[in-house]
């Protein structure tokens, strides 16, 4: 009997090298997998349906949820990690976070999750209001789908998706702008500093990440009991009607994938990751619906009804396949 076709957009990443290269299969079903473009084009071409399975963006799963797209989630839970560090400022023109209040702030996409959760950051923490602060935008949206309580000025034209990141650090290092949240550096790296993303907005003077304290960042995830989710596994909800033993089998080819990872990473990585686990108490790669991650999803959409982004935070069980709650 011939196989059933599923397209997927994922990254090549060593929690997916196994499913990539063929090394675990889906009996029944034949993948057909995508990985080439950046992280922000591929959620861009599975919110326009291209795919059935795809990585996508957390934030903007709540969002084309809310507004009538045919999507629900898996409970894989793919980049995750405290976006502290993605919150960038210059040296020298900035004594406290509250004196951001009234500036104008920049980032790579407005709706990008990373920017969600520093935004939520910035409000639990500091109480910055997002209409506290004006906001400019380098890249191209995924997708927003309401009309925002705030003035948002953009780059036009946008650069291609993954080279929004040099506009704002200039900008940022002249003092055209007070902040820039931007992506990058999940996991281990988002707790206790390194990674590429100090290096690739420190090319120009004085750029540096606001928060950098790693007892500190660690001491919030602990205290808060929150561990933000950057992006997710979704699919779409004909395929799950069409193929109902699919999800399962989905999510043990992907826990299987996991458990390979470690062929593909470093000695430096695994310890990385082994770090990231005694910090915060717990896998944050399991890949099922514990409470911290019920946490961490309620804590997202709270944090874009503040920001415009969504008008209410919905059931967790409208979100998921009923497997994550099994």
């Amino acid at each position: 009997m011939a196989k059933t076709r599923i397209t997927l957009g994922l990254p090549y990443h060593p929690r997916t090298r196994a499913l990539i290269d063929g090394e675990i299969a889906i009996d029944g079903y034949e993948l057909e997998i995508t990985h080439d473009p950046s992280a922000g084009e591929r959620h861009y071409r599975f919110a326009q349906g291209e795919w059935d399975i795809g990585e996508y963006s957390a934030a903007t799963f709540l969002r084309t949820r809310e507004k009538g797209f045919r999507f629900l989630a898996l409970p894989i839970f793919f980049e995750r990690g405290p976006r502290q560090r993605n919150i960038y400022h210059c040296e020298g023109k900035l004594n406290h976070p509250n004196e951001l209040k009234g500036k104008k702030i920049g980032c790579f996409r407005y709706g990008a999750t990373a920017v969600v959760w520093a935004r939520g950051f910035l409000l639990d923490e500091y109480g910055l209001k997002t209409t506290d602060m004006n906001w400019y935008v380098s890249g191209r949206e995924v997708y927003i789908g309401r009309e925002l309580p705030v003035k948002v000025e953009r780059l036009d034209p946008p650069p291609p998706f993954g080279h929004e990141k040099p506009h704002l650090a200039k900008l940022l290092s002249q003092g055209d702008i007070h902040a820039a949240l931007v992506a990058g550096d999940s996991g281990y790296p988002g707790l206790f500093g390194g990674g590429v993303l100090p290096k690739a907005m420190g090319e120009f003077p004085g750029v540096k990440p606001l928060f950098d304290d790693a007892e500190e960042i660690i001491r919030w995830v602990r205290e808060k009991r929150i561990y933000p989710i950057i992006h997710l596994i979704a699919m779409k909800e004909e395929a799950i009607e069409k193929y109902s033993d699919l999800p399962a089998k989905l999510l043990e080819a992907f826990r299987e994938a996991k458990k390979l990872a470690t062929k593909y990473l470093t000695a430096e990585q695994i310890a990385g990751q082994e770090r990231e686990k005694a910090a915060i108490g717990e896998d944050p790669y399991a890949y099922m619906m514990g409470e911290t991650e019920k946490r961490t999803i309620l804590a997202l959409a709270r944090y874009q009804v503040e920001q415009g982004l969504i008008k209410e935070s919905p059931p967790l069980e409208s979100l998921f396949v009923r497997e994550a709650f099994i």
